[in-house]
């Protein structure tokens, strides 16, 4: 039976985040409870403009549950083809090592990137992923098979691989955005969590199973293939 892509591997421990849940006394939220309103007319206003991921995380914080969400990495590399690069670098530190041990000639093996590498997302490449997650984990896992070159050259590999993403959704730094014209900081919503209004919570993905075939450079990273994703429909689709 050939090998299969292993799962995601354990994500690293989250930060701190604001704090505990709820641990405000009861008397001091009253400007909380106002910018909840806030944020919920936030929320709606970066649907509307097309932050649709942005969005989407906002409004399961003010849904106050803490539940795990999904995110996709193929949009994220779709829309942030420099996070994309860094996958490729990702990918290809993991099955250097392997491709280039003689022991894995002819066979097919497994690989998980040794570690969780952290990656941020710049606000002017793309508006909707820093407030949507900004910093971000990022691994690989797949299954390649390797077949040395004829006369000492480059190896030739065939994998199957996935990338996958982690972050905890939290405001705990001194930074703010605007949202439009709406101003939001990274207290007045980190305070909403120790209210009890919202709820800081854990957001995880995998990509679709992406397929490589050829040659393995011996210095720099592999190009693999694109993640461009569809946006017919959405409120990203120009033509919608």
């Amino acid at each position: 039976m050939a090998p299969q892509i292993p799962p995601m591997p354990t994500p690293p421990t989250p930060d701190a985040g604001a704090g505990a849940h709820g641990s405000q006394p009861i008397y001091s939220r009253a400007d909380d409870l106002a910018f909840f309103t806030v944020a919920l007319r936030a929320q709606v206003v970066a649907d509307v403009a097309g932050l649709t991921h942005a969005a989407s995380g906002m409004r399961h914080y003010l849904g106050n549950s803490g539940d795990d969400f999904t995110i996709s990495p193929d949009e994220a590399m779709s829309d942030v083809p420099r996070l994309k690069a860094y996958a490729d670098k990702v990918v290809t530190d993991a099955v250097r090592p392997i491709a280039t041990d003689p022991a894995n000639h002819n066979r097919t093996v497994t690989f998980t990137s040794p570690d969780w590498d952290d990656f941020s997302v710049g606000q002017a490449e793309s508006n909707d992923w820093y407030l949507a997650m900004a910093s971000v984990e990022i691994c690989a896992t797949g299954v390649v098979t390797t077949k040395p070159a004829e006369g000492g050259g480059d190896p030739h590999i065939a994998m199957d691989y996935q990338i996958h993403l982690f972050d905890k959704y939290n405001w705990d730094g001194g930074k703010h955005v605007y949202i439009l014209n709406i101003k939001l900081t990274d207290e007045r919503l980190g305070a909403l969590h120790t209210a009890g209004l919202a709820k800081e919570f854990l957001q995880f993905g995998t990509s679709t199973t992406k397929h490589y075939e050829g040659t393995l450079p011996s210095a720099g990273s592999l190009d693999l293939p694109s993640t461009d994703v569809g946006r017919e429909g959405s409120r990203t689709d120009p033509g919608r």
